[in-house]
């Protein structure tokens, strides 16, 4: 996904502001835009890992992942020991020829070839759906996250708020933060999770 570099945003908006304003005959150059201290400024972020680390629904979605393995799981392991059996008795059956007509020997191969199928098709759809329900899930998180950041945005009259992980650096890949010197006045992850039901307690 691509992210908003904050240093392009700061230069854009910077620009875009000294173009409206400057005079053609003037030569003086623009003034740097300043953040009062303890005044939030027009450009914000939140670290997308950490929301992650904290959102109630996020928990909650591995629980259910956790508890959807474990019912698929167990009906795979059912399956997998019906199939051992049935193998393991047509096996037995190959050992004493005699006493089977081939018509019940084959009837015993088709029936352990049918759970079998059964099984590994079981397989590929338990896992078909359990990426479908975790994608579903993780889409309607980051639509929660974007809404409550839009509504905090809102609120304290932001112009910009971006994505960005704590871990975020200039080497990271498919990232650049080329400088983030707001001694986190521009963090508004903790806003965004109180308006997500999930607020994190400081631990003293």
């Amino acid at each position: 996904m691509k992210r908003i570099i904050l240093a392009a945003l700061v230069a854009l908006s910077i620009n875009s502001v000294n173009a409206q304003t400057k005079k053609p005959a003037a030569k003086t150059p623009a003034k740097a835009a300043t953040t009062k201290p303890g005044v939030s400024p027009k450009i914000a972020y939140i670290f997308e890992d950490y929301i992650f680390e904290n959102y109630k629904e996020v928990k909650k979605l591995d629980e259910d992942i956790k508890k959807k393995q474990e019912v698929y799981q167990e009906s795979f392991n059912k399956m997998a020991i019906e199939y051992q059996t049935l193998y393991l008795d047509y096996q037995n059956s190959m050992k004493n020829l005699d006493s089977l007509t081939t018509e019940k020997l084959n009837e015993k191969l088709k029936k352990v070839q049918e759970v079998k199928s059964a099984s590994e098709n079981y397989q590929r759809e338990a896992e078909k759906d359990l990426q479908q329900f975790t994608g579903d899930a993780v889409v309607l998180i980051k639509s929660n996250i974007k809404t409550a950041a839009q509504a905090v945005a809102k609120e304290k009259g932001l112009k910009y708020v971006f994505t960005r992980n704590k871990s975020d650096g200039p080497m990271t890949s498919n990232r650049v933060v080329l400088y983030a010197g707001d001694k986190g006045l521009g963090n508004i992850s903790d806003a965004v999770l109180i308006k997500l039901g999930s607020p994190v307690v400081v631990k003293k």
